[in-house]
């Protein structure tokens, strides 16, 4: 297998790399928070952790695909689309922090709520950023500001942790903060045109969102997935048994790191490059699943071995990680390597709502194997991920058999306007 994908990692250009290097670093940010937190908030405080950062997740995939794909395929240059843009960003940040606080209070102290609140949005204005990097191909740019925002994070938290213990309120304050840097230097290293502000005048919101709404709850779907599973080990095991899993989950990131950090850049890509013709992307898309794929497998294989040895120190000793659990996230990792370059590029073609008409039943197939299994069946929460597995699975291949396939008779939608 590796002769077969060497020649496929020598045509992988710097800027793969690059987004794979961005990835590691914004991925250390939130691997050095869950770390912190599975040790020094125990099973259940990780638990509840893990529930409001996939809370943050959820709003995040809203804005990403409305704005974030949008900017990147249309031409963001277009005043009128720029217009649309900056206002719909403006307006969904607003709500999104406010519907936190509100939905966090009724749970959570005050300042938990507010806390948990900064943190949503200031993620969210900071994935903005990013993604305007990434439409500029300057993926190497965020490699510094993620640096910088980790570099943030951690100081926080070390003075934190001199004037007392580290609780909840101190990693979502030290999320903030990070975010917030990482927002404002993503800002300064964009090209001074895309830093032109445009807020008067018309705006082609219509154009914005026509595509953006189908990514937005294309993207939206698999992190309210998690999160509905989490809800149903919630339910099965309590708050210990999600952070017993999420713990699980950190501990092989790296394999998420792969699939995530090589998928923002394929969409990059296929959108500078759709002129290239349908066989020659689909060509690049397969290449890209076996690369992501066996990557995922191996570095989750290294996981399950290594497990016994740094599993306590994830953990400081306050609870086990479960080697099937590890091995399940892998294998989810695996899954989602399957079906991410397909997706890409099918939406890129314009075929967005097919695309989250498959991501849709996927998900549910998974939900549902979920509950039958879990609550159902009652059997060990531990097999969560693998069950996720299975949906994720079949997306892929209906993606690509249904949607890409040379004579495929899914339709798409009218050809949309890319700008790099």
């Amino acid at each position: 297998m590796l002769q077969r994908l060497r020649p496929a990692l020598s045509r992988l250009p710097l800027q793969a790399f690059g987004a794979l290097a961005g990835q590691l670093t914004l991925a250390l940010s939130s691997l050095a928070l869950q770390v912190g937190a599975s040790r020094e908030l125990g099973a259940d405080g990780f638990g509840t952790y893990a529930l409001l950062f996939g809370a943050i997740v959820m709003a995040t995939a809203l804005t990403t695909g409305l704005l974030g794909d949008s900017l990147t395929v249309l031409d963001r240059h277009d005043r009128a689309i720029r217009v649309a843009l900056l206002r719909l960003a403006a307006v969904l940040v607003s709500v999104l922090a406010v519907t936190g606080f509100g939905v966090a209070r009724t749970e959570l102290s005050t300042t938990t709520a507010l806390l948990f609140a900064l943190a949503l949005g200031a993620f969210v204005l900071a994935d903005l950023g990013r993604r305007m990097l990434m439409a500029n191909l300057r993926f190497w740019s965020l490699v510094l500001v993620d640096a910088v925002g980790l570099v943030a994070m951690l100081a926080f938290l070390a003075v934190s942790e001199l004037t007392g213990a580290l609780t909840l309120d101190s990693f979502l304050a030290a999320l903030a903060i990070g975010q917030i840097v990482a927002a404002l230097l993503a800002l300064t290293r964009l090209p001074v045109a895309e830093r032109t502000v445009h807020v008067r005048g018309p705006g082609n919101y219509r154009a914005v969102v026509a595509y953006g709404s189908w990514r937005a709850v294309q993207q939206f779907v698999r992190p309210t997935m998690l999160n509905a599973a989490r809800a149903a080990v919630l339910v099965v095991g309590g708050a210990a048994a999600v952070g017993e899993l999420e713990a699980a989950r950190v501990f092989v990131a790296p394999a998420m790191l792969l699939v995530q950090g090589f998928g923002s850049y394929l969409f990059s890509s296929y959108a500078a490059d759709r002129a290239r013709g349908p066989r020659t992307l689909l060509r690049r898309a397969d290449r890209a699943a076996a690369i992501m794929l066996a990557g995922a497998v191996v570095v989750g294989g290294a996981a399950g071995l290594l497990l016994p040895h740094v599993g306590p120190l994830l953990t400081a000793g306050k609870f086990e990680i479960a080697l099937v659990a590890a091995l399940g996230w892998a294998c989810y990792a695996a899954s989602c390597a399957a079906v991410l370059p397909y997706g890409s590029l099918a939406a890129v073609q314009g075929r967005q709502q097919w695309v989250l008409v498959i991501r849709v039943a996927d998900s549910v197939l998974a939900l549902g194997l979920v509950a039958l299994v879990l609550l159902g069946l009652g059997a060990d929460p531990d097999l969560m991920p693998w069950l996720l597995s299975v949906g994720s699975f079949v997306g892929g291949f209906l993606c690509r058999q249904l949607l890409l396939r040379p004579g495929a008779r899914m339709a798409s939608t009218a050809p949309v306007e890319v700008a790099v």
